[in-house]
């Protein structure tokens, strides 16, 4: 489990940064097997990136200055294993800017991930932010929320 804890934490380092720093993006293909997928599952279609696609996104909205600090960090998680598969239901936190006090979203990753050799590598992370109208069950949250 603590090397599914050390993936799963070097995924939200790889894309949190504070203002004046750039996001360490080229650390995600290290993390992912060869052909990983990242999905954003919030709109009505699923936004489905490799790892290239999802890195030159991010980097193309920090150049041009859209996107000038984000932090996501996890605050409950649940990893399941059985053998060389895993998966991880971890619940995050995301600001834009790292002082706010509120986040300016809350969701769930769902991260599947599976070993090789002694490795544990991420297959895929698809995410969902809470709305208004879809909360995030209590029993996914610290303390039962």
């Amino acid at each position: 489990m603590q090397e599914i804890d050390r993936v799963v934490s070097g995924l939200y380092r790889c894309i949190s940064f504070r203002r004046g720093e750039i996001p360490r993006l080229e650390d995600l293909e290290h993390l992912f097997i060869p052909g990983g997928l990242l999905v954003n599952n919030n709109g009505d279609y699923p936004r489905i990136f490799t790892v290239e696609q999802f890195t030159s996104a991010v980097r193309e909205q920090v150049e041009s200055g859209n996107l000038a600090e984000f932090e996501e960090r996890e605050v409950w998680s649940r990893t399941e294993v059985f053998g060389k598969i895993a998966q991880r239901f971890s619940t995050y936190e995301a600001r834009f800017t790292s002082h706010d006090p509120e986040p300016s979203s809350t969701g769930i990753n769902s991260i599947q991930l599976m070993k090789m050799g002694n490795d544990w590598l991420v297959v895929s992370v698809i995410w969902n932010d809470q709305t208004e109208t879809m909360r995030i069950p209590l029993k996914y949250l610290p303390n039962g929320g």
